[in-house]
C-alpha cells in the first residue's frame, strides 16, 4: 500500500511494559537488547522515521478529573520491576512524545487522525480513530499484518459502541447490560448522524447495577473517558462539539 506517509508513531507504553516484564523473568541486563529488538519488529516495512508515544503519570490523567475511579482497579498492582529503566531507556535512544495529562493513545490518536503517522500498537481503542495502522508482530514467527486503513464511518461507529459498552480494562462501567453485541445491534439500526444521540438517549433512560440512573454528567463522563483524541479536538471532548 503506497501511503505518502513515512512516519510511524508507536505505542511506547506496551512496548515498555512489555520488555520489563521480560526482563524481570530473564534478567535485567538484557532489557536493552530486548527493547532494541522490539522496536525493529514493531517498525512497520518501508518506514525509516519513528516516534514512541508514551503516556503522563497516572496521577496525572486527565480522564481521573472525568472519572476518579479511572483505572482504579490497577492501582494496587505491582508494576514491573524494570519498568522505569524500560521507559528511560526509550527516551535516552530514541524520539519520544508525551504531553501533560495525556495518554499515549491521544497522542497516536491525533497523529493517525491526522495522517501524519501509521499507528503501531496492539491495543483495540485505537480502532475508533481514521486513518493508517499497523499491528506488530509480538513473536518473530508470527505472519506478518498488512498496514490497514480505517474510515471515519467505522472509527465512529467504533467510538460509540466503546461509549455503551464502557471498558472494563479501564474500570469505565459503560451501560449496565448492555454488551457489543446489544449495541452494535442498535447503532447498527439507526443512522449513523443520530448514534450520538441515541447514546445520550441511551443512558437518560437506563440506570446502573445498583439501580441509579445514570444523568447526562454520567453520559458525558463515560464519553470522554473512552473517546481517543483526534486531530483538531479539544479536551475536554464534548459530545455536540
Amino acid at each position: 500500500m503506497k501511503l505518502g506517509i513515512d512516519h510511524a508513531i508507536l505505542d511506547g507504553d506496551i512496548i515498555a511494559y512489555r520488555a520489563a516484564f521480560w526482563a524481570d523473568q530473564e534478567g535485567a541486563e538484557w532489557l536493552d537488547r530486548r527493547l532494541i529488538d522490539d522496536v525493529k519488529r514493531w517498525t512497520p516495512p518501508g518506514i525509516t522515521n519513528i516516534t514512541i508515544a508514551i503516556s503522563c503519570s497516572r496521577k496525572d490523567n486527565i480522564r481521573k478529573d472525568y472519572l476518579p475511579s479511572y483505572k482504579e482497579h490497577r492501582e494496587g498492582r505491582p508494576s514491573p520491576d524494570c519498568l522505569s529503566d524500560a521507559i528511560a531507556f526509550l527516551r535516552d535512544n530514541y524520539k519520544t512524545t508525551s504531553e501533560p495529562r495525556l495518554e499515549a493513545d491521544d497522542l497516536m490518536g491525533i497523529a493517525k487522525s491526522g495522517f501524519k503517522a501509521v499507528c503501531v500498537t496492539i491495543d483495540k481503542d485505537l480502532q475508533q480513530v481514521p486513518g493508517y495502522s499497523w499491528k506488530p508482530r509480538l513473536n518473530l514467527d508470527d505472519a506478518e499484518t498488512e498496514i490497514e486503513y480505517t474510515s471515519v464511518s467505522d472509527a465512529d461507529f467504533w467510538f460509540h459502541r466503546q461509549w455503551i459498552t464502557g471498558d472494563s480494562t479501564d474500570n469505565i462501567g459503560g451501560i449496565w447490560k448492555l454488551g457489543p453485541k446489544k449495541a452494535e445491534k442498535l447503532l447498527n439500526s439507526t443512522h449513523p448522524k443520530n448514534h450520538t444521540a441515541l447514546v445520550l438517549s441511551l443512558y437518560e433512560t437506563r440506570s446502573d447495577k445498583d439501580g441509579k440512573p445514570y444523568t447526562l454528567e454520567d453520559a458525558v463522563a463515560m464519553g470522554r473517558c473512552v473517546r481517543i483524541l483526534r486531530d483538531g479536538e479539544n479536551t475536554p471532548w464534548h459530545p455536540y462539539e
